[in-house]
């Protein structure tokens, strides 16, 4: 059998503070799939977030003149909008709670 020993340091390099695959692992697929290792960097996920949200402005409001000038399909491009903006704050936030933790 195995013994739980709790003599947990604290990492003295940065590179450390990585987690491995293993840890990442534990993550939901969606996680893995959505959310990729540079956007945990803080950084980076506040620059990831304002071009999706130009990218959501963009389609807004193309969709919206396109409504306008008469075309129904429009409709899909507010709909595309709106999911970018949900999906862009879910990684925001998801990835804002830091890298996950492997469970004891």
């Amino acid at each position: 059998m195995y013994t739980l020993n709790d003599n947990a340091t604290s990492p003295s390099r940065p590179s450390a503070a990585t987690p491995s695959r293993a840890t990442l692992r534990t993550r939901p697929r969606i996680q893995r799939a959505l959310i990729r290792s540079w956007e945990y960097i803080q950084p980076v996920r506040v620059t990831v977030l304002v071009l999706r949200m130009v990218a959501v402005l963009f389609l807004a409001i193309l969709g919206v003149a396109l409504l306008s000038a008469g075309y129904t399909w429009a409709w899909g491009l507010l709909l595309l909008a709106a999911a970018v903006l949900a999906g862009g704050v879910w990684v925001f936030t998801t990835a804002g709670k830091g890298w996950p933790v492997a469970g004891v």
